[in-house]
C-alpha cells in the first residue's frame, strides 16, 4: 500500500473511530463539533463532503465512511492490476 493511500485511509479510520464514539454516547445526529472534526479528517484524507455533515444520522455518515473506503481500496487494487 503506498503512502498516500495509507494515510488517506487513516484518516477515514480515525472519522470512523469518531462516529463510533458518538454512537457509544448514544449520539444520533451528528452535532457541530464532530462535524467540523469530520470535515477536517476528511481533508486530510484529500476528500471533500458533497453534502453537509451536520444534522445527518451517524449510522449513515458511518455507512458513507465504509463506501469511501472500499472506494479507495478498489482504487488501489485496479492501479496494481494494471501494473501487474
Amino acid at each position: 500500500m503506498r503512502d498516500p493511500l495509507r494515510s488517506r485511509l487513516l484518516a477515514l479510520d480515525r472519522c470512523l473511530v469518531l462516529l463510533e464514539e458518538a454512537q457509544l454516547r448514544g449520539q444520533a445526529r451528528v452535532d457541530a463539533p464532530l462535524a467540523i472534526n469530520l470535515r477536517q479528517l476528511l481533508a486530510e484524507a484529500g476528500l471533500i463532503p458533497d453534502h453537509r455533515l451536520e444534522g445527518r444520522r451517524t449510522d449513515r455518515v458511518l455507512d458513507d465512511i465504509f463506501e469511501l473506503q472500499g472506494q479507495l481500496l478498489g482504487v488501489d487494487e485496479e492501479a496494481q492490476a494494471e501494473g501487474a
